[in-house]
Order: structure tokens, then sequence, then C-alpha cells
């Protein structure tokens, strides 16, 4: 398998919602998740760059890249983009914390996931990291980026143990996060619980939001009701995506060169300031 490809992430600077449509449930407008596991995705990470980067990807790199926009000149054949984009997965989760203000939590499946990634493109160091980190880690403990006995999660006290390995891993990522502040963050508030327990914050920590919609006279719309509650992932949620070549002649050193350490807009929303996110790549 070509190693020609890289791991972007993806740091939320306002909450985000990635929206499937209405739903039946309590809450009209949840965002996207894994079906298996209740983790958070973003689908769409493709169209949002091409719409983001219209000014930087013109014509020819454009096509080259997406492949042939949606609305192509009459008589011109469909071109297949030379990169493939895969939805954002869950990385880290921000959680409050009575203790520590708020915590990032991750997972042993998570790892997995991004080690499986570092291997399949050749990223040896990163690899190695995380490896080590599996090694050392039992699924039914905790582990913290902190040397502290005990920190709280929501309502629930943890008793973590010490990763040094952990700690070596954020380390050598902390770029992802786009200042120095937020950097030194990452590497001290890093929690490892089990893929259980994450599942459950994931699914019961998200953001919900009361939206209102106001009629021409600054009321609230009668007709509709006006009332509906809206799903998003919060701010300083981290994700992942591969960026991966297509085809021999690409144009993913191009993409990852004028797209490293901006900030995207990604997913709905977007008028009333959500969606603002920083990307980097691994």
């Amino acid at each position: 398998m070509s190693k020609n490809g890289k791991i972007g992430f993806l740091y939320a600077v306002s909450q985000l919602h990635a929206g499937k449509g209405f739903d039946s449930g309590v809450v009209d407008l949840p965002i996207q998740r894994e079906v298996h596991t209740d983790f958070p995705i973003i689908s769409g990470i493709k169209g949002a760059f091409r719409n983001e980067f219209e000014e930087v990807f013109k014509g020819d790199k454009d096509i080259k890249i997406f492949g042939s926009p949606k609305e192509k000149e009459k008589g011109t054949e469909d071109q297949s983009g030379s990169v493939s984009f895969s939805e954002a997965k869950i990385f880290l989760f921000p959680v409050r914390s009575i203790t520590e203000g708020f915590v990032w939590i991750t997972c042993p499946m998570i790892l997995s996931r991004v080690n499986i990634l570092f291997k399949m493109f050749g990223n040896k160091d990163l690899e190695t990291k995380v490896s080590n980190l599996l090694k050392t880690i039992k699924s039914d403990k905790e582990y913290y980026s902190t040397n502290k006995t005990e920190i709280n999660l929501e309502e629930y006290k943890v008793t973590p143990e010490y990763s040094k390995e952990l700690v070596d891993f954020l380390n050598s990522i902390k770029k992802i996060l786009p200042d120095e502040t937020l950097q030194n963050k990452l590497k001290e508030r890093v929690l490892i619980i089990s893929d259980e327990d994450f599942r459950f914050f994931v699914k019961g920590s998200t953001e919900i939001m009361a939206r209102i919609k106001i009629d021409e006279t600054g009321t609230v719309d009668k007709k509709t009701g006006g009332l509906w509650y809206e799903e998003y992932l919060p701010q300083d949620t981290i994700m992942y995506f591969i960026v991966k070549t297509l085809l021999k002649d690409h144009g993913l050193d191009i993409l990852t060169k004028e797209t490293d350490k901006q900030f995207v807009n990604i997913g709905g929303k977007s008028t009333i300031g959500k969606g603002f996110t920083y990307i980097k790549y691994l």
C-alpha cells in the first residue's frame, strides 16, 4: 500500500455542528456519529476545503486536487481528483473538571486507530511512541499526563496513574494546537479512560443549544413554533482525518503546503460563529 499520505489534525476553535439532519429524539438536530461506537465524526472535509480555499486552488490546481466541479463547462470530461479525504474522527474530547478546569479524554481504541495510520503512512517516530504507550496501559485503569492521584470528570471521581509514555507522545504532537498556551495545556491535561467510559462522555457531554426562530417583528415565529435544539461538539475538541494520493500525478504536496496551519470553516451554522477550526498535518 502506498505510504504517500498524511494525517491532518483538526482543532475546534469554536463549537462544531456536522449534522445528520432532523431526528425524532429530544435533540432535533444531532451531530454525525459512527453507527457501532457512537463516536462523533465529520463527513464532507473535502467539500469544506474546496470551498474555503477557492482563491488558493484555482483552475488546474483545483481540478487536479479535487476533481471536476459539479457544474463543469459543456463539452469537458469528468476528471477525478488526485487526493482522497477521509471523514474526521474523534481524537481528544474536552470534558469539564472541578479539579482541572477541563481535561481532554481519549481511549485505547482511539490510540490504536491513530497508531495504525502512523504505520500506514510510515511515520516511524510517532508509531513507536503510540505503540510504547499502548503496551503500558490496561483497559480497566485510567492514565493521566500529570502526576495527580485524583481528578474529577463532570461529577465522577477518577484515580489515574501517571504515564510518562503518554507525556512523551503528547510532546511529539503538541503542534496540532495553534498556540503555546494550548500546547502546554495539552501536555498536562490528557486522560486515557476505557473505551466504554469514553463512549459515555462523547454521548452525554456534548453541547445542546436551544434555538428560536424570530419573525420580521422581532418576536418568536408563531407559524413554526420557533423552538428547536441543536447538538454541538464543544470548543477545544480535537479530531483527525487522512489525505492520501490516488494518482501518480497528484496534488497532495500542494494541498498540505497551502492548508497546513490554516483556519478552516467546517460543518454548519457558520453564520452564528460555529465551525471554525485549525488544521495541522503530521
